[in-house]
């Protein structure tokens, strides 16, 4: 009887025992799979962390990317205004300089227009020479400097002559050298046009700058063959060359 009690007390054990254990197999199953899940969702979590850090920094770099190209845009506009600048102001600077040489050259055709009243024909006649005509764009001051040229040149060449001649007789080359050279600047048609040469050549010969003076023979043989003082620029030219 008492073993039989013992034996249903044994097995009421025995099968709490194993529900027991089953119980906790079944919990620690349970976590596992809970702990697993956890891990895999940490896992996913991490995943989609770095598939969306690698997104941003994608797309920040594709921003960088386009904003760099807007800044180097830009400063290919910023350069290309700064030499449109540099280039108006070149522009306007050779403008400025245009008109005022212009208006110096009018000026000019004032003044010797003035100097022309006045009786200083001479004076007129050098101011002339300085004027540039192609900066005349105005067709009155054109019209007033070609009238003064008209005018003033031959009879200021004329001056200029005597005065060299003059100077000549007085042995002052030098000055007559000038003379000279002023009335050829204004024309070398005239009747005493070969003399400025030629006695400009002998005002080479007397202040010995013997080169000048072979240079006047020259343009005298050259420019006017036919001139009555050739026989005696050669003749003069061999004194050169024995005094050289």
């Amino acid at each position: 009887m008492n073993n039989n009690k013992e034996k249903k007390t044994f097995r009421l054990y025995a099968i709490v025992l194993f529900i027991f254990a089953a119980i906790v197999l079944l919990w620690t199953g349970y976590s596992q799979n809970k702990i697993n899940e956890n891990y895999k969702n940490r896992l996913n979590d991490k995943e989609n962390e770095n598939i969306k850090f690698e997104y941003n920094l994608n797309s920040a770099l594709e921003e960088n990317k386009k904003l760099n190209g807007e800044i180097e845009k830009l400063k290919k506009d910023l350069s290309e205004a700064q030499d449109n600048t540099v280039k108006l102001e070149k522009e306007i600077k050779t403008l400025k300089e245009t008109q005022q040489k212009t208006l110096e050259q009018y000026e000019k055709v004032l003044k010797a227009d003035f100097e022309y009243s006045n009786g200083n024909i001479k004076e007129c006649a050098l101011i002339l020479l300085e004027i540039k005509e192609n900066s005349l764009k105005e067709d009155y001051i054109l019209k007033k400097y070609n009238e003064l040229k008209n005018k003033a040149y031959k009879e200021a060449a004329k001056l200029f002559y005597f005065d060299g001649y003059d100077s000549f007789k007085k042995k002052n080359y030098k000055i007559a050298i000038d003379n000279f050279n002023n009335s050829l600047k204004l024309t070398e048609d005239e009747y005493f046009s070969d003399d400025c040469y030629y006695l400009s050549a002998y005002c080479g010969y007397y202040i010995k700058d013997y080169d000048f003076s072979k240079e006047m023979i020259d343009k005298l043989l050259n420019k006017y063959p036919e001139s009555d003082y050739n026989s005696e620029a050669k003749s003069l030219l061999k004194m050169i060359e024995n005094a050289s």
